[in-house]
């Protein structure tokens, strides 16, 4: 609710697709913090990079009775080497006026040391890959 209607005023298309519903525990709002940074990084991409029919696409599944989400854009990926980098405090891929680098961080943290989960980042063939596991 909070980016959507940001995501919309770019023409930014928003697919949720919830396989199997997962009952999670822990800090709903330190939650939603780590998610909005995610999607928000896509949002600044696909925007920096002007992609024709941009695209966040959100999956929500069970898997060994841990909840699995994945963000994923097509915004061409991360460039950074290695992609683990990106969680580390003060890396930005972004210009200096428009990121401190502090948000994955934040993300990774709320996630992995608060939710006792695990957050990683991959490359696929469309952009990037945001895996959350609960």
């Amino acid at each position: 609710a909070l980016i959507d209607p940001a995501l919309k005023n770019h023409h930014i298309k928003l697919i949720v697709e919830e396989q199997n519903r997962c009952e999670v525990f822990g800090y709903p709002s330190q939650f939603a913090q780590a998610i909005l940074n995610i999607i928000s990084n896509a949002k600044d991409i696909l925007l920096e990079r002007q992609i024709d029919e941009p695209m966040i696409h959100i999956t929500i599944t069970c898997k060994n009775e841990k909840a699995l989400i994945c963000i994923e854009d097509n915004g061409g990926g991360i460039a950074l080497e290695p992609i683990e980098k990106i969680f580390e405090p003060y890396v930005s891929t972004k210009h200096a006026k428009s990121g401190t680098g502090i948000g994955l961080y934040m993300s990774k943290t709320i996630i992995e040391k608060n939710a006792n989960g695990t957050l990683k980042a991959y490359n696929t063939q469309k952009g990037a890959l945001f895996e959350i596991t609960l």
